[in-house]
């Protein structure tokens, strides 16, 4: 897993990202089908309006490799529309007095040397950590402000030309401090595939968002529960209809069923137990024949900022403490303090 720090301007740190992987790793862009570039430049000219700042950073990456703005958004923005074969369970757990969160991202096992967890503090922006399996797009994160998203693939009945989830994501972090914040700039977005989004702020204001082209609808905890969780499907009534199934293959009900009750066990949720029940053969997905299964997994208590991750299969005892984040709030700290 690569560890960028990028900070500063939204150009300035694509053109230090793409120079990076231009030096070091001779970067080439992937080819792609006519199909999903003729989609991804469509979808293009919508993320200009949606969020022109990561517009400028796809720029600034396209110069650092010698490539065109274009192509490098097209690239970008048809991924996981065509192919949603990422798997993911997540889960948010609200304390008296904190929030705790866990993530497991399911993918193909040879996405591991693609993967990357990063800190990113753009220009006049929230500052947050960050992990995905593509440059520039994010799959989770949690911010300065102690706001968690990530997402789930669902296999939709519909795709259009839009925003997807990897921009999604980044515009939730760097832009909202809260649950509802982020819930309505879901909800008012054109999104272009069917996911699940789980969003947790410090407070505890806990919600899923299941998003579809079609429609969106938000569901909290019900009955008094503590918690929400998702995995690959849609659960409410009104979103079924959009949901075309098919993950039978990665055991999503069983994950699905193996966090409610792993979830409903539970009084007090701490990051030990949150790391238990990622680690939990129900929850973490090891499917040897397909080469398929938990490539990272996150816990976080948002109230403290304090995040642990591990970098391939998760268990209790391979998690390593994130610092970054709080490297970074105590340099801008001083900078800020010099200043004045």
């Amino acid at each position: 897993m690569y560890h960028p720090r990028l900070y500063g301007g939204f150009r300035e740190m694509g053109l230090k990202y793409g120079k990076l992987l231009y030096e070091k790793a001779n970067f080439v862009l992937p080819k792609i089908s006519k199909q999903k570039t003729e989609f991804g430049f469509e979808s293009y000219r919508e993320l200009q309006s949606f969020y022109p700042e990561v517009v400028e950073e796809i720029e600034g990456f396209a110069k650092g490799i010698h490539d065109e703005p274009e192509k490098v958004g097209a690239f970008l923005l048809s991924l996981g529309v065509f192919d949603a074969t990422g798997q993911c369970s997540v889960f948010a757990f609200k304390n008296s007095n904190s929030v705790v969160i866990g993530r497991n991202y399911d993918m193909l096992y040879d996405f591991k040397k693609f993967t990357e967890s990063s800190l990113i503090a753009p220009k006049d922006k929230y500052s947050y950590i960050s992990q995905s399996d593509v440059f520039i797009g994010r799959s989770d994160g949690i911010n300065e402000k102690g706001l968690s998203i990530a997402m789930s693939f669902v296999n939709g009945t519909e795709i259009q030309p839009g925003i997807g989830f990897h921009f999604i994501v980044r515009k939730v972090l760097e832009t909202c401090k809260t649950t509802d914040q982020a819930t309505q700039l879901i909800r008012t977005t054109k999104v272009s595939s069917a996911n699940n989004f789980i969003i947790a702020d410090k407070t505890g204001d806990i919600a899923v968002v299941e998003s579809a082209p079609q429609k969106s609808m938000v569901r909290r905890p019900e009955n008094r529960d503590k918690f929400i969780y998702i995995t690959n499907q849609f659960v409410t009534d009104e979103m079924t209809a959009f949901d075309s199934g098919g993950v039978e293959w990665s055991k999503s009900i069983e994950r699905y069923r193996g966090l409610k009750e792993n979830l409903e066990s539970v009084e007090e949720m701490d990051l030990q137990k949150a790391k238990e029940i990622l680690s939990d053969k129900c929850v973490c997905l090891d499917l040897k024949k397909e080469r398929f299964g938990t490539i990272w997994s996150v816990v976080a208590d948002l109230s403290e900022l304090i995040i642990e991750r591990a970098e391939t299969k998760p268990k209790v005892s391979n998690y390593k403490s994130e610092t970054r984040l709080a490297w970074w709030l105590k340099k801008r700290g001083k900078a800020t303090q010099n200043k004045g």
